[in-house]
């Protein structure tokens, strides 16, 4: 099996089970809603993964990682020397799907990315149909079975906690 490294991002992201990667692959109605509710044009939204030629526009502009690591010849965080830096740290901090990333970097230095992205399609997955499904879908996007994958099984809760408190925002202020 051919692994997409586009799809594993540096940070320690599963691309695949990201709302707007999902959208751009698959979901033209909800790529329609998240550019309107982010301010952007559908266009502009989409995102074809980290590695990707085609990224979302907060990942173009605002993301430190990807040029850090970039810069440093390495293909993830957890392989540099300053690592946890307080980028990372700022990063993981600010939105409920990133609550892993520490997980997903012990993960791809011990197991190597090839079987962590087995493992994430894993666990973003319906357990029911398979349908990979975002940190945000607490029903599967396919078969409407809850919880939609072991990810929101785990963190429900505290993503609703935290987005009651704090809209995400993907635009530069």
């Amino acid at each position: 099996m051919k692994y997409d490294k586009t799809h594993a991002a540096v940070c320690g992201l599963y691309c695949p089970g990201c709302s707007i990667f999902i959208a751009t692959q698959e979901d033209p109605v909800r790529l329609k809603f998240l550019a309107k509710q982010f301010g952007f044009t559908e266009e502009e939204i989409k995102c074809n993964g980290c590695r990707s030629d085609k990224r979302l526009p907060y990942c173009d502009t605002m993301c430190k990682l990807y040029p850090c690591v970039k810069e440093k010849g390495i293909d993830f965080c957890g392989e540099c020397d300053e690592y946890p830096c307080d980028d990372i740290k700022e990063f993981q901090a600010q939105a409920p799907h990133r609550f892993d990333l520490w997980d997903a970097q012990e993960q791809i230095k011990t197991k190597g990315y090839e079987k962590w992205l087995d493992d994430m399609k894993d666990y973003y997955s319906c357990a029911k149909c398979g349908t990979i499904n975002s940190a945000y879908d607490f029903q599967c996007r396919s078969c409407k079975s809850r919880p939609s994958n072991e990810y929101t099984k785990k963190y429900r809760k505290k993503i609703i906690e935290f987005l009651a408190k704090q809209p995400l925002n993907l635009k530069k202020d």
